[in-house]
């Protein structure tokens, strides 16, 4: 059989369920009744010649006719049990958007959203309702929706991540203009619901909209870091961090300030004198409690410092520049600045 027309299959599926559910509940007389049966029979029929072209034709065993009566097509088909009933057909099969299974309407887990809504038909028909009352289920990552909440499986569902969402106001014309929301993606179909209200229709947005970030979230977080610099532990093993420069120090500066303390005349006077053997030493030589051993090498930046080895003994001649870090010693005869921080006392007194 050659390709059907689109508007004659929206005929013909529009003829069944007039005949099988808005006639179902008429007073019909007897004669029509008995027609109605043969109406019924005749769709079996078509579609079970060409279920490809009529797959809305099918029908469950309990729905509309009550026998199999024979038609002017021929002898009636038994119908299939897992077919479905138009009215529950929302948009012909079952909508499964990629890999999500069947899942009935107790069993989806963190919800965080779920009621009744009004969907509106992909395709309504002339006798069918163009919005359908649905139960719809929101997770962390998917919107479903049923046809009641106890039903075994959804009718449709899809990702949000997909999704966007927005409340819109012109598809009804009705006092329920502004309880309506759609969902809706580049390239796909759309999805329209309606609300008990606005208040709830805004609440259904917000909630998605709360979803839609959170995923987004977590797509910037699984995002490259940036790389940390590794960190060098040779500097820590060499000393400690060299202590702030002391001011009005040699620097490069124009001015070139002397940082020697001044001693009084009458100190350098004394300060050597004579020893028992008649030969001169220094005065500190025996000052203890000044003498400091270097823990580290330290090598002289400024020609104010003074270059000593790890396990040399230096004097301490002054700690004026201590709130700096820096202390004035001696060494071998020679003067300058010392870092504190590379000292430790020489003697336990």
């Amino acid at each position: 059989m050659g390709t059907v027309p689109h508007d004659i299959r929206r005929l013909l599926n529009d003829c069944k369920l007039f005949v099988s559910e808005i006639l179902q509940d008429e007073e019909l007389t007897e004669n029509a009744q008995d027609t109605r049966r043969v109406l019924l029979n005749n769709f079996r029929v078509v579609h079970a010649r060409n279920p490809q072209e009529f797959p809305y034709l099918e029908f469950k065993e309990d729905d509309g006719s009550d026998d199999n009566r024979s038609s002017s097509l021929g002898r009636s088909v038994q119908s299939d049990n897992a077919s479905l009933a138009s009215d529950n057909q929302d948009d012909g099969a079952p909508e499964y958007f990629g890999d999500i299974p069947p899942v009935a309407a107790q069993d989806v887990i963190n919800v965080l959203k779920q009621g009744y809504l009004d969907k509106k038909r992909k395709d309504p028909s002339f006798f069918g309702a163009e919005w359908q009352k649905r139960w719809c289920v929101l997770n962390d990552m998917i919107f479903y929706y049923y046809g009641t909440d106890k039903d075994k499986h959804q009718k449709g569902s899809l990702y949000i991540s997909d999704y966007d969402v927005q409340l819109v106001n012109n598809l009804r014309k009705d006092s329920k203009k502004n309880c309506c929301f759609e969902l809706f993606a580049p390239g796909r179909r759309s999805f329209q619901f309606t609300a008990s209200g606005p208040q709830e229709a805004s609440e259904w947005v917000e909630q998605i909209k709360i979803v839609l970030r959170d995923l987004s979230s977590s797509l910037i977080l699984e995002e490259e870091e940036e790389e940390e610099e590794p960190y060098d532990d040779i500097e820590q093993l060499s000393g400690p961090p060299l202590p702030h420069p002391v001011p009005g120090l040699d620097t490069g500066d124009e001015e070139d300030e002397d940082i020697y303390e001044v001693l009084p005349e009458e100190d350098f006077l004394n300060a050597t004198d004579e020893g028992a053997d008649g030969n001169s030493v220094q005065a500190w030589s025996t000052d203890y409690a000044n003498y400091y051993q270097c823990l580290w090498d330290c090598t002289a930046d400024e020609a104010d410092e003074l270059d000593f080895q790890r396990g040399d003994l230096v004097y301490i001649i002054s700690k004026e520049y201590n709130i700096h870090g820096w202390w004035v010693g001696e060494l071998n005869g020679a003067v300058g600045i010392v870092p504190k921080d590379y000292l430790h006392p020489a003697y336990i007194l």
